[in-house]
Protein backbone atom coordinates (compact mmCIF):
# COMPACT_ATOMS: atom_id res chain seq x y z
CA UNK A 1 0.00 0.00 0.00
CA UNK A 2 1.32 3.41 -0.54
CA UNK A 3 2.32 5.71 1.94
CA UNK A 4 -0.97 7.66 1.20
CA UNK A 5 -3.23 5.06 1.56
CA UNK A 6 -1.85 3.81 4.68
CA UNK A 7 -2.19 7.89 6.08
CA UNK A 8 -6.08 7.40 5.21
CA UNK A 9 -6.14 4.35 6.91
CA UNK A 10 -4.84 5.99 9.83
CA UNK A 11 -7.23 9.31 9.54
CA UNK A 12 -10.60 7.59 8.75
CA UNK A 13 -12.85 5.90 11.27
CA UNK A 14 -14.95 3.43 11.43
CA UNK A 15 -18.27 3.69 13.19
CA UNK A 16 -18.69 0.60 16.30
CA UNK A 17 -21.52 -0.49 14.24
CA UNK A 18 -19.49 -0.65 10.94
CA UNK A 19 -22.33 1.07 9.10
CA UNK A 20 -20.15 3.78 8.33
CA UNK A 21 -16.50 5.46 7.30
CA UNK A 22 -16.10 8.92 8.92
CA UNK A 23 -13.49 11.43 8.99
CA UNK A 24 -14.10 12.96 12.35
CA UNK A 25 -14.43 16.84 13.12
CA UNK A 26 -11.04 18.08 14.92
CA UNK A 27 -9.06 14.82 12.94
CA UNK A 28 -5.44 15.52 12.53
CA UNK A 29 -4.58 15.39 9.16
CA UNK A 30 -1.33 14.96 7.62
CA UNK A 31 0.47 17.53 4.95
CA UNK A 32 1.30 14.57 3.04
CA UNK A 33 -2.72 14.16 1.64
CA UNK A 34 -2.91 17.55 0.58
CA UNK A 35 -2.62 15.76 -3.04
CA UNK A 36 -4.50 12.77 -2.04
CA UNK A 37 -5.59 10.45 -5.17
CA UNK A 38 -8.47 9.03 -6.35
CA UNK A 39 -6.86 5.90 -6.85
CA UNK A 40 -5.08 6.22 -3.70
CA UNK A 41 -8.54 6.45 -1.89
CA UNK A 42 -9.79 3.44 -3.55
CA UNK A 43 -7.14 1.14 -2.80
CA UNK A 44 -7.35 2.65 1.29
CA UNK A 45 -11.08 1.07 0.91
CA UNK A 46 -10.15 -1.77 -1.00
CA UNK A 47 -7.52 -2.81 2.04
CA UNK A 48 -10.51 -2.61 4.30
CA UNK A 49 -12.47 -4.55 2.05
CA UNK A 50 -15.04 -2.15 2.02
CA UNK A 51 -16.65 -1.85 -1.42
CA UNK A 52 -18.94 1.14 -1.13
CA UNK A 53 -18.61 4.12 -3.06
CA UNK A 54 -17.30 7.06 -1.56
CA UNK A 55 -19.04 10.39 -1.47
CA UNK A 56 -17.89 12.03 -4.61
CA UNK A 57 -16.48 15.12 -2.32
CA UNK A 58 -14.09 12.88 -0.13
CA UNK A 59 -11.01 14.13 -1.91
CA UNK A 60 -11.42 17.72 -1.90
CA UNK A 61 -12.45 17.48 1.60
CA UNK A 62 -9.14 15.89 2.85
CA UNK A 63 -7.17 17.54 0.86
CA UNK A 64 -8.66 20.79 2.16
CA UNK A 65 -8.10 19.22 5.78
CA UNK A 66 -4.36 18.51 5.00
CA UNK A 67 -3.58 21.86 4.15
CA UNK A 68 -5.14 23.78 7.35
CA UNK A 69 -3.47 20.45 9.42
CA UNK A 70 -7.16 19.19 10.63
CA UNK A 71 -10.96 18.48 9.60
CA UNK A 72 -12.37 21.46 11.37
CA UNK A 73 -15.97 20.87 9.88
CA UNK A 74 -18.60 18.64 11.37
CA UNK A 75 -18.05 14.83 10.91
CA UNK A 76 -17.75 14.09 7.02
CA UNK A 77 -19.01 10.64 5.92
CA UNK A 78 -16.88 9.28 3.77
CA UNK A 79 -19.24 6.11 2.70
CA UNK A 80 -22.04 4.25 4.22
CA UNK A 81 -24.05 0.99 4.88
CA UNK A 82 -27.95 0.48 4.53
CA UNK A 83 -29.03 0.89 7.43
CA UNK A 84 -32.18 -1.64 8.64
CA UNK A 85 -35.72 0.29 8.10
CA UNK A 86 -38.72 0.29 10.76
CA UNK A 87 -41.88 -0.52 9.96
CA UNK A 88 -44.08 2.00 7.64
CA UNK A 89 -47.36 2.07 7.79
CA UNK A 90 -49.90 2.27 5.26
CA UNK A 91 -50.34 5.35 3.39
CA UNK A 92 -51.25 7.54 0.29
CA UNK A 93 -50.00 9.86 -1.66
CA UNK A 94 -51.11 12.15 -4.53
CA UNK A 95 -49.54 10.71 -8.15
CA UNK A 96 -47.16 13.63 -9.12
CA UNK A 97 -48.70 13.72 -13.19
CA UNK A 98 -51.74 15.59 -11.53
CA UNK A 99 -52.77 19.01 -13.27
CA UNK A 100 -52.04 21.92 -11.21
CA UNK A 101 -53.83 22.78 -8.08
CA UNK A 102 -52.36 19.30 -6.59
CA UNK A 103 -56.04 18.39 -5.66
CA UNK A 104 -57.70 18.90 -8.84
CA UNK A 105 -58.92 15.57 -10.09
CA UNK A 106 -59.10 15.21 -14.04
CA UNK A 107 -61.88 12.40 -15.11
CA UNK A 108 -60.16 9.36 -16.19
CA UNK A 109 -56.67 10.30 -14.86
CA UNK A 110 -54.85 8.46 -12.15
CA UNK A 111 -55.84 10.55 -8.55
CA UNK A 112 -54.34 8.81 -5.80
CA UNK A 113 -51.06 5.82 -4.94
CA UNK A 114 -51.85 3.87 -1.94
CA UNK A 115 -48.74 2.44 -0.36
CA UNK A 116 -48.92 -1.16 1.35
CA UNK A 117 -47.31 -1.06 5.33
CA UNK A 118 -44.13 -2.52 5.22
CA UNK A 119 -42.49 -4.68 7.96
CA UNK A 120 -39.06 -3.76 9.55
CA UNK A 121 -36.11 -4.46 6.65
CA UNK A 122 -33.20 -5.55 7.79
CA UNK A 123 -29.65 -3.90 7.28
CA UNK A 124 -26.16 -4.71 6.10
CA UNK A 125 -22.83 -2.97 6.87
CA UNK A 126 -20.02 -1.67 5.33
CA UNK A 127 -18.75 -5.23 4.91
CA UNK A 128 -22.04 -6.83 3.70
CA UNK A 129 -22.62 -8.46 7.01
CA UNK A 130 -26.35 -8.17 7.61
CA UNK A 131 -27.46 -6.20 10.36
CA UNK A 132 -31.10 -7.13 11.96
CA UNK A 133 -34.06 -5.64 12.11
CA UNK A 134 -35.59 -4.35 14.89
CA UNK A 135 -38.69 -6.86 15.63
CA UNK A 136 -41.53 -4.49 15.04
CA UNK A 137 -45.61 -5.94 14.46
CA UNK A 138 -46.53 -4.52 10.95
CA UNK A 139 -49.19 -1.70 10.80
CA UNK A 140 -52.52 -2.20 9.49
CA UNK A 141 -52.62 -1.16 5.80
CA UNK A 142 -54.66 2.42 5.20
CA UNK A 143 -58.53 2.35 4.59
CA UNK A 144 -59.83 4.77 2.17
CA UNK A 145 -63.42 5.69 2.12
CA UNK A 146 -64.35 6.83 -1.39
CA UNK A 147 -66.96 9.22 -2.35
CA UNK A 148 -68.82 8.64 -5.92
CA UNK A 149 -66.78 9.14 -8.90
CA UNK A 150 -64.35 7.82 -7.36
CA UNK A 151 -62.73 3.74 -8.13
CA UNK A 152 -59.92 1.92 -5.92
CA UNK A 153 -57.97 -0.41 -8.96
CA UNK A 154 -56.56 -3.63 -7.57
CA UNK A 155 -53.03 -1.87 -8.14
CA UNK A 156 -54.12 0.38 -5.39
CA UNK A 157 -54.64 3.31 -7.80
CA UNK A 158 -57.25 5.65 -7.03
CA UNK A 159 -59.01 6.67 -10.53
CA UNK A 160 -61.39 9.75 -10.87
CA UNK A 161 -63.97 9.29 -12.49
CA UNK A 162 -65.19 12.46 -12.77
CA UNK A 163 -63.52 16.21 -12.75
CA UNK A 164 -63.82 18.32 -9.59
CA UNK A 165 -62.14 19.31 -6.49
CA UNK A 166 -60.48 16.57 -4.67
CA UNK A 167 -60.67 16.99 -0.87
CA UNK A 168 -58.93 14.08 2.41
CA UNK A 169 -60.56 14.00 5.63
CA UNK A 170 -58.87 11.46 7.56
CA UNK A 171 -59.90 8.84 5.62
CA UNK A 172 -62.58 10.12 3.70
CA UNK A 173 -61.64 11.20 0.12
CA UNK A 174 -64.87 13.95 -1.36
CA UNK A 175 -64.92 14.87 -5.02
CA UNK A 176 -66.50 18.11 -5.57
CA UNK A 177 -67.50 18.50 -9.06
CA UNK A 178 -67.49 22.47 -8.70
CA UNK A 179 -63.65 23.54 -8.11
CA UNK A 180 -63.95 26.27 -5.97
CA UNK A 181 -60.82 28.83 -5.79
CA UNK A 182 -60.84 31.44 -3.09
CA UNK A 183 -58.40 33.64 -4.04
CA UNK A 184 -58.03 33.82 -7.83
CA UNK A 185 -54.86 35.71 -8.26
CA UNK A 186 -52.27 33.92 -6.47
CA UNK A 187 -49.46 32.65 -8.36
CA UNK A 188 -50.36 28.89 -8.22
CA UNK A 189 -53.30 29.66 -10.88
CA UNK A 190 -51.47 31.40 -12.82
CA UNK A 191 -51.84 28.76 -15.97
CA UNK A 192 -54.10 26.09 -15.24
CA UNK A 193 -56.86 23.73 -16.95
CA UNK A 194 -59.77 23.31 -15.04
CA UNK A 195 -61.84 20.09 -16.53
CA UNK A 196 -64.56 20.88 -14.19
CA UNK A 197 -67.15 23.84 -12.61
CA UNK A 198 -65.26 26.59 -11.30
CA UNK A 199 -66.48 28.96 -8.52
CA UNK A 200 -63.88 31.67 -7.85
CA UNK A 201 -64.87 33.73 -4.48
CA UNK A 202 -62.84 36.63 -5.07
CA UNK A 203 -61.52 39.08 -8.01
CA UNK A 204 -59.88 37.41 -10.87
CA UNK A 205 -57.35 39.90 -11.73
CA UNK A 206 -53.93 39.09 -13.52
CA UNK A 207 -52.26 37.05 -16.09
CA UNK A 208 -53.85 33.83 -15.53
CA UNK A 209 -54.35 31.69 -18.76
CA UNK A 210 -57.01 29.72 -17.90
CA UNK A 211 -58.98 26.58 -19.75
CA UNK A 212 -62.37 26.16 -18.14
CA UNK A 213 -63.63 22.82 -19.83
CA UNK A 214 -67.17 23.51 -17.15
CA UNK A 215 -68.73 26.26 -15.83
CA UNK A 216 -66.80 29.49 -14.09
CA UNK A 217 -68.84 31.46 -11.76
CA UNK A 218 -66.75 34.81 -10.53
CA UNK A 219 -68.02 36.44 -7.70
CA UNK A 220 -65.91 39.36 -8.02
CA UNK A 221 -64.01 41.78 -10.33
CA UNK A 222 -63.26 40.06 -13.72
CA UNK A 223 -60.03 41.91 -14.78
CA UNK A 224 -57.96 38.85 -16.34
CA UNK A 225 -57.86 38.71 -20.59
CA UNK A 226 -56.80 35.21 -21.48
CA UNK A 227 -59.50 32.95 -19.99
CA UNK A 228 -61.39 30.46 -22.10
CA UNK A 229 -64.70 28.64 -21.11
CA UNK A 230 -66.23 25.86 -22.66
CA UNK A 231 -69.37 25.69 -20.21
CA UNK A 232 -71.69 28.89 -19.06
CA UNK A 233 -69.91 32.04 -17.83
CA UNK A 234 -71.67 34.18 -14.71
CA UNK A 235 -69.04 37.40 -14.26
CA UNK A 236 -71.50 38.82 -11.10
CA UNK A 237 -68.78 41.58 -10.42
CA UNK A 238 -68.49 42.67 -14.41
CA UNK A 239 -66.06 42.20 -16.71
CA UNK A 240 -62.77 44.94 -17.63
CA UNK A 241 -60.18 43.85 -19.41
CA UNK A 242 -58.87 46.86 -20.85
CA UNK A 243 -58.78 45.52 -24.48
CA UNK A 244 -55.78 43.22 -23.21
CA UNK A 245 -56.54 40.19 -25.58
CA UNK A 246 -60.05 38.53 -26.02
CA UNK A 247 -62.28 36.64 -23.79
CA UNK A 248 -63.41 33.57 -25.66
CA UNK A 249 -66.58 31.68 -23.87
CA UNK A 250 -67.83 28.76 -26.02
CA UNK A 251 -71.29 29.00 -24.46
CA UNK A 252 -73.60 31.80 -22.91
CA UNK A 253 -72.61 33.91 -20.68
CA UNK A 254 -74.47 36.18 -18.10
CA UNK A 255 -72.87 39.57 -16.43
CA UNK A 256 -73.61 42.91 -14.49
CA UNK A 257 -71.42 45.17 -17.32
CA UNK A 258 -68.57 44.92 -19.47
CA UNK A 259 -66.19 47.39 -20.02
CA UNK A 260 -63.39 48.16 -22.03
CA UNK A 261 -62.71 44.92 -23.64
CA UNK A 262 -63.26 41.96 -26.03
CA UNK A 263 -65.18 39.49 -25.44
CA UNK A 264 -66.19 36.78 -27.68
CA UNK A 265 -69.77 34.67 -27.06
CA UNK A 266 -70.64 31.71 -29.25
CA UNK A 267 -74.27 31.24 -27.13
CA UNK A 268 -76.28 33.88 -25.48
CA UNK A 269 -74.90 37.15 -23.51
CA UNK A 270 -77.04 38.44 -21.22
CA UNK A 271 -75.68 42.19 -19.98
CA UNK A 272 -77.48 43.39 -16.60
CA UNK A 273 -76.47 47.00 -16.93
CA UNK A 274 -74.44 47.88 -19.78
CA UNK A 275 -72.02 47.82 -22.38
CA UNK A 276 -69.45 50.54 -22.97
CA UNK A 277 -66.31 51.21 -25.13
CA UNK A 278 -66.03 47.46 -26.23
CA UNK A 279 -65.83 44.79 -29.10
CA UNK A 280 -68.33 41.86 -29.01
CA UNK A 281 -69.10 38.77 -31.47
CA UNK A 282 -72.02 37.06 -30.17
CA UNK A 283 -73.26 33.75 -31.84
CA UNK A 284 -76.64 33.47 -30.35
CA UNK A 285 -79.20 36.50 -28.43
CA UNK A 286 -77.78 39.20 -26.25
CA UNK A 287 -80.13 41.16 -23.71
CA UNK A 288 -79.49 44.41 -22.09
CA UNK A 289 -82.52 45.95 -21.30
CA UNK A 290 -82.39 46.06 -17.49
CA UNK A 291 -81.30 48.80 -16.01
CA UNK A 292 -79.96 51.44 -17.69
CA UNK A 293 -79.43 48.48 -20.38
CA UNK A 294 -77.05 50.77 -22.18
CA UNK A 295 -74.94 49.62 -25.18
CA UNK A 296 -72.47 52.53 -25.14
CA UNK A 297 -69.31 53.56 -27.61
CA UNK A 298 -68.70 49.62 -28.35
CA UNK A 299 -68.71 47.73 -31.78
CA UNK A 300 -71.18 44.66 -31.80
CA UNK A 301 -71.54 42.02 -33.90
CA UNK A 302 -74.29 39.41 -33.52
CA UNK A 303 -75.77 36.23 -34.94
CA UNK A 304 -78.91 36.66 -32.62
CA UNK A 305 -81.48 38.80 -32.04
CA UNK A 306 -80.36 41.48 -29.70
CA UNK A 307 -82.58 43.71 -27.07
CA UNK A 308 -81.71 46.55 -25.32
CA UNK A 309 -82.86 49.89 -23.44
CA UNK A 310 -80.23 52.32 -25.41
CA UNK A 311 -78.00 51.97 -28.18
CA UNK A 312 -75.75 55.01 -28.76
CA UNK A 313 -73.51 57.67 -26.87
CA UNK A 314 -74.92 61.27 -26.00
CA UNK A 315 -70.64 62.39 -26.34
CA UNK A 316 -70.64 61.25 -30.09
CA UNK A 317 -68.53 58.27 -29.31
CA UNK A 318 -68.75 55.67 -32.22
CA UNK A 319 -71.58 52.92 -31.70
CA UNK A 320 -72.20 50.38 -34.11
CA UNK A 321 -74.12 46.88 -34.25
CA UNK A 322 -73.79 44.84 -37.15
CA UNK A 323 -76.64 42.53 -37.67
CA UNK A 324 -74.85 39.18 -38.82
CA UNK A 325 -78.12 36.67 -38.74
CA UNK A 326 -79.70 38.11 -41.98
CA UNK A 327 -83.47 37.24 -42.84
CA UNK A 328 -83.24 34.13 -39.99
CA UNK A 329 -81.94 36.45 -36.99
CA UNK A 330 -84.02 36.52 -34.39
CA UNK A 331 -85.75 39.63 -33.67
CA UNK A 332 -83.43 42.88 -32.52
CA UNK A 333 -85.50 45.40 -30.84
CA UNK A 334 -83.45 48.36 -29.51
CA UNK A 335 -86.11 50.90 -27.33
CA UNK A 336 -84.15 54.30 -27.86
CA UNK A 337 -81.74 54.30 -30.79
CA UNK A 338 -79.46 57.66 -30.34
CA UNK A 339 -78.45 60.23 -33.38
CA UNK A 340 -75.57 58.86 -35.45
CA UNK A 341 -75.46 55.19 -34.11
CA UNK A 342 -74.92 52.67 -36.64
CA UNK A 343 -76.67 49.51 -37.52
CA UNK A 344 -75.86 47.37 -40.61
CA UNK A 345 -78.49 44.90 -41.54
CA UNK A 346 -78.99 42.75 -44.26
CA UNK A 347 -75.48 44.11 -45.91
CA UNK A 348 -76.75 47.89 -45.56
CA UNK A 349 -75.38 49.71 -43.13
CA UNK A 350 -77.99 52.67 -41.55
CA UNK A 351 -77.39 56.01 -39.61
CA UNK A 352 -79.61 57.32 -36.98
CA UNK A 353 -80.46 60.83 -38.17
CA UNK A 354 -82.76 61.21 -34.73
CA UNK A 355 -82.92 59.46 -31.49
CA UNK A 356 -85.33 57.11 -32.37
CA UNK A 357 -85.98 53.13 -32.17
CA UNK A 358 -84.91 50.45 -34.36
CA UNK A 359 -86.86 46.88 -34.99
CA UNK A 360 -85.36 44.39 -37.60
CA UNK A 361 -89.11 42.93 -38.05
CA UNK A 362 -90.05 46.38 -39.86
CA UNK A 363 -87.48 48.43 -42.63
CA UNK A 364 -84.93 50.23 -41.02
CA UNK A 365 -86.19 53.32 -42.72
CA UNK A 366 -89.55 53.07 -41.63
CA UNK A 367 -87.93 53.16 -37.92
CA UNK A 368 -86.62 56.87 -38.24
CA UNK A 369 -83.00 55.38 -39.34
CA UNK A 370 -81.61 56.64 -43.13
CA UNK A 371 -79.65 55.32 -45.35
CA UNK A 372 -76.06 56.59 -46.17
CA UNK A 373 -75.57 57.79 -50.00
CA UNK A 374 -73.20 54.59 -50.25
CA UNK A 375 -73.86 51.35 -47.89
CA UNK A 376 -71.42 49.41 -46.55
CA UNK A 377 -71.61 45.86 -46.01
CA UNK A 378 -69.66 43.60 -42.91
Amino acid sequence: MSAAGAALMNVLILTDDKLSLVLRKGTKVPPTLSSVKHSELADALAKLKITKTPDKNTVRVIRDAARTGSHSEADFVICTGEAPQGAKAGRWEWIESLRRPADHAVKDEPLIRIVAPMPPQPGKDLFDNPIPAKEEPTPEPVTLNLAPGLELQPDGIVLARASGQVKVEGQDIKLELKYVIEKAHAPEFAVCEFHSDVHVLSDLIGTMKWRVFGKLEVEGHWQAPDIEVFGDVQAKGGIQTNMVGTLRFWHNCQTTYIQVSQVGVLGNLVVENSVQLSELRIGGDMTCNSNPGAILGSTIAIYGGLRANKVGSENGQKTKIVLLGGDEARTTRIERLLQGTMVNYRGETYSAATDTSFDSSQPPTAAGAETPAESTAE
